[in-house]
């Protein structure tokens, strides 16, 4: 099994870089979400077009398709769960387990162990370590990943606190508050 590492971050400061675990460059993970349509795609780090996820839904539930080689080869929808979640990937006939509350997924094939994800810490930053069973279904694996990274719920990260005179910063998805410690004096 190989590690392979790709950040947290989100897609609104451009691609992911997929490397392992001698920090070598291997894939370059591109595009946004949100809007109906929207796909992200997976290149080697040399240029070639590998993997994409399309989204062909929008809502609560939303629904991607999987493309290898430019071929349908699954869908994935989320599924409402609190804890613990259970998503099965069709067509691939994968079923990814995981919890919420550590971020950890597996993904089996029938008893087989396809791959594994956990948030890490590296030199980089926050990212996501991912051991996948076959070199050989590595970009299916990465696209599965980032949709699971998507679906993330941000109060589920741990946030940095900046310590000030009195204030308290926490920072967001894409802002920033201040609380003050002490409750400011009532006229």
């Amino acid at each position: 099994m190989r590690k392979l590492y790709f950040s947290r971050n989100s897609f609104a400061k451009g691609a992911r870089i997929v490397r392992d675990a001698h920090d070598q460059s291997h894939y370059l993970l591109v595009g946004r979400w949100g809007r109906r349509q929207d796909a992200l795609s997976l290149y080697a780090i040399q240029g070639e077009l590998l993997a994409e996820i399309k989204q062909t839904s929008l809502g609560l539930l939303p629904k991607f398709d999987l493309y290898y080689n430019r071929q349908n080869v699954g869908s994935i929808s989320k599924t409402l769960g609190f804890w613990h979640e259970m998503i099965y990937v069709r067509k691939l006939r994968w079923i990814i387990m995981g919890s919420l509350n550590t971020e950890s997924y597996r993904i089996y094939h029938g008893t087989d162990l396809v791959m594994t994800m956990r948030p890490v810490v590296t030199s980089n930053g926050e990212a996501f370590e991912l051991e996948i069973a076959e070199e050989t279904i590595e970009p299916i694996c990465i696209c599965v990943a980032a949709i699971l990274d998507h679906w993330q719920k941000p109060t589920n990260r741990n946030r940095d606190k900046v310590l000030g005179d009195n204030y308290n910063v926490t920072f967001g998805e894409s802002n920033y508050t201040l609380h003050p410690h002490h409750k400011v004096p009532q006229p």
